[in-house]
């Protein structure tokens, strides 16, 4: 029976098969574990119980140097845990550890189990054990035998032959894969994604997504996100268009959620007040491709100081209760925002104007539309056109609305016509990438809860919804 263990191997998301960065790799039944590296790899050695040899001569996170204990962490809050122990290997003092900061950390050591001590120091953050060498003087600060040395090994409670390792990374479903003595490297092991049990408002951010709005922390966080995260909107136009685009102003605004009107942790993204539609628009600074994409919104009507909505179902541009506004997929393809029937029996029949409608090419199949003042969703999964000297396949949408299908994996070739002779992404179709875009068309729309996870799509559909 194998005393020993050296395993490696790969994690990789079933999606888009790209490396897992930080997911959980522990032997079953074991305290041995690993997290995975940038490029998804992981390594997990182990002996049998007691006080591992096969020191490494290159210093790594974790070890203590001089009187501090150097870790660098995957996560805020992430836990470390550090053991005394004398050269027999016996405990001799435990404590425990919250990490500040992602990535490097620097933490003084006050709790030396003696004033002079010689032995070992035992560094378990994230379920990954190092052993170092320490000598400890009083009034001196902690000096390794020889150079720093941090062993990778970790022991084992009972002698292996065979088992396995469980893989478990946030939202994604966890894995076990086998492993016997003779087999070192377990390859690729892919972990799939939980069936999505809420599509609509308030669906949850999935693994591999970036929160472009949130909307949940406050005005200053998400003030913060739309510099770090957004960009005006500046497409190329053409000469008589220039200086419109360059007098238009960022009238944009962080406003309370109309759902927590009194609750100043919950915030929205207000299109509003700049009455030349077009021209202040805002794009994400993450392009995209194929993606998933989440967009939850509400029309307020006309801009109101008072923070009332104004009507409920108001079709006719220049009423209070109208709204118009837009997310451009890639900043190409519009879905259409805009006050239409709250007839669930209605059929929409006019591609420019209607909620949901694809501007310019489809019509949704149905009409879960909602009042002003409350929340609405897209969910969309898109597939980008793709070029070979040319045009060689259109673009593919699949859209839910309101959690309820009205796209179906469609092909659209028409993005969305807009200022100037091009089109609205100011330019004719072709292979460069850019964000998605919210437009602002002088009412009063809010946004929140906004995120984008890039896809690889090598079909072309789009009737899926990680």
């Amino acid at each position: 029976m194998a005393q020993t263990l050296d395993l490696k191997g790969r994690v990789l998301d079933k999606v888009n098969m790209l490396p897992v960065v930080g997911a959980t790799v522990k032997v079953t039944g074991e305290s041995l574990t690993a997290l995975t590296r940038v490029d998804g790899r992981f390594s997990l050695k182990a002996g049998p119980s007691g006080i591992q040899s096969g020191f490494k001569s290159v210093p790594q996170s974790p070890f203590i140097q001089g009187s501090d204990l150097i870790v660098t962490a995957i996560s805020k809050s992430q836990s470390v845990r550090l053991e005394f122990c004398g050269l027999s290997g016996q405990g001799i003092s435990v404590s425990e550890y919250r990490l500040p900061n992602v990535g490097l950390n620097k933490l003084a050591i006050q709790n030396w189990p003696q004033a002079n001590f010689f032995g070992f120091a035992r560094i378990t953050t994230s379920g990954a054990t190092s052993i170092q060498r320490i000598l400890h003087l009083v009034g001196q600060p902690a000096m390794p035998w020889s150079p720093i040395h941090v062993s990778a090994s970790h022991p084992l409670s009972k002698t292996m032959a065979a088992g396995s390792v469980d893989v478990t990374m946030d939202k994604l479903l966890p894995k076990t894969a086998p492993f016997t003595a003779d087999v070192s490297d377990l390859g690729d092991i892919v972990l799939d994604y939980p069936t999505r049990t809420k599509i609509g408002v308030g669906a949850n951010i999935p693994y591999g997504a970036t929160l472009l709005f949130d909307g949940t922390k406050g005005k200053a966080a998400a003030t913060a996100e739309i510099k770090s995260k957004w960009q005006d909107w500046l497409p190329e136009v053409s000469t008589d268009e220039k200086a419109k685009y360059t007098a238009a102003t960022n009238t944009w605004r962080i406003m309370p959620d109309p759902q927590f009107p009194t609750d100043t942790n919950h915030v929205t993204l207000q299109s509003c007040c700049d009455t030349v539609w077009g021209y202040d628009d805002l794009q994400s600074k993450i392009v995209h491709g194929d993606a998933q994409l989440h967009v939850e919104f509400t029309c307020m009507g006309e801009y109101d100081q008072t923070e009332n909505t104004n009507g409920s179902d108001a079709f006719t541009p220049g009423s209070k209760g109208y709204c118009n506004s837009g997310v451009y997929i890639q900043s190409r393809y519009e879905v259409q925002i805009n006050s239409s029937s709250l007839d669930t029996n209605a059929k929409p029949n006019v591609n420019n104007t209607w909620m949901a409608a694809i501007v310019g090419d489809r019509i949704p199949t149905a009409n879960p539309n909602r009042m002003n003042g409350e929340w609405q969703s897209y969910d969309i999964t898109f597939r980008t056109a793709r070029y070979n000297a040319g045009a060689t396949a259109n673009a593919k949408i699949s859209l839910w609305w309101n959690g309820k299908l009205v796209h179906d994996n469609v092909e659209s070739t028409a993005p969305a016509t807009g200022t100037g002779p091009k089109a609205h992404s100011g330019e004719p179709l072709n292979a460069t990438l850019y964000g998605l875009k919210l437009q602002n068309e002088g009412r009063d729309v809010r946004f929140r809860n906004v995120w984008i996870k890039p896809l690889t799509l090598t079909e072309a559909k789009t009737g899926i919804g990680y």
